[in-house]
């Protein structure tokens, strides 16, 4: 079920593999053992027209953020052990990237709708 949307500045399609990204994303995901496999949909969005604070003098003004949507039933810890696995992939993956930040949120079940295969 979880939903992971990485955004991340256009820019960095030149400097990283985002399918790469993406894929290690999904299986860090995968790795807390959370979730079954098959239910994981990840997906990333690049943002063209951004401003990512003030940017400091030699640094980057890339960023990513992941934003990761469960439901709820797990508890602080998990979704800690969850933040933290998807943070240390994509600050390993991309690690010239200054700005990196990852949340988990809890979607409301009785708001979400979802169309199953036939």
């Amino acid at each position: 079920m979880p939903h992971l949307v990485i955004e991340y500045a256009h820019k960095l399609e030149q400097e990283l593999s985002i399918p790469a990204l993406v894929s290690a994303a999904h299986e860090a995901v995968s790795n807390t053992k959370l979730f079954a496999t098959h239910t994981i949909k990840t997906r990333a969005i690049a943002y063209t027209h951004y401003i990512a604070g003030g940017a400091l003098e030699g640094s980057s003004d890339s960023f990513i953020h992941a934003e990761v949507r469960i439901f709820s039933g797990r508890n602080d810890k998990q979704r800690e052990a969850l933040s933290c696995a998807v943070f240390n992939c994509l600050c390993n993956a991309a690690q010239k990237v200054s700005s990196v930040t990852v949340e988990v949120r809890e979607m409301n079940r009785s708001c979400y709708s979802k169309r199953l295969p036939f």
